[in-house]
């Protein structure tokens, strides 16, 4: 499960997206000041930093700049009520690796957090080896008919559950199915509890039968 770090002095805009970061299935940690911020970021090792420029005690862009200097490639996305293209460029200058302004759109937000977040991961290695021929086979990929009948999903909580599968956040799926942000996140919660799974992970691990 993947740690985002939220850096934002509003407690309303802070607690709001950790509320939805949750629901999309990550951990999350909250930082209000730059002090606080650079300490967690250097000890919890997040996934990736959502980072507020307005801090109380130091602009975000020295947050930033000294992350950097101090060899943290964690991506940083920068969330600001500065539109300025000026602004865009200083923290692209800096390291940040994407820029949302303020007032933004959730659905956006959590799809940008999502796709920088796979550019991160770390590709799976080719082994190229056969499988032992006295390893146990592994089950198939379960079938939509299966989906419904022995887990009782509705046909649309069977295209949620395949997009889960696929690793795509609330977001997303919403994007794909032409839903609400909260629609596609209470068809998430319903899938996972009809599978009887509590992650995203396990989702798949169970479609494609490695659980």
């Amino acid at each position: 499960m993947s740690r985002i770090l939220v850096v934002e002095d509003s407690l309303d805009i802070a607690e709001g997206l950790q509320r939805s970061l949750e629901y999309d299935g990550y951990e999350v940690s909250l930082a209000t000041k730059a002090a606080h911020a650079l300490a967690v970021a250097t000890s919890d090792h997040p996934a990736l930093i959502v980072l507020d420029l307005g801090l109380p005690d130091r602009d975000g862009y020295t947050v930033l700049e000294e992350l950097r200097g101090r060899g943290v490639q964690t991506p940083v996305l920068i969330l600001s009520a500065r539109r300025d293209e000026a602004d865009k460029l200083q923290g692209f200058r800096l390291g940040a690796d994407d820029y949302v302004t303020k007032p933004f759109s959730i659905l956006e937000l959590m799809a940008r957090i999502s796709a920088l977040l796979r550019r991160a991961a770390p590709a799976a290695p080719a082994t190229g080896t056969a499988p032992a021929a006295d390893a146990a086979p592994r089950p198939g990929p379960i079938s939509d008919e299966a989906l419904r009948e022995r887990y009782g999903l509705t046909a649309r909580q069977t295209e949620v559950a395949r997009l889960i599968g696929e690793g795509c956040s609330n977001a997303e799926i919403a994007t794909r199915l032409e839903m609400s942000y909260y629609t596609a996140r209470n068809h998430t919660e319903q899938v996972l509890a009809k599978l009887g799974v509590s992650s995203r992970a396990a989702v798949g691990a169970l479609l494609f039968g490695q659980g």
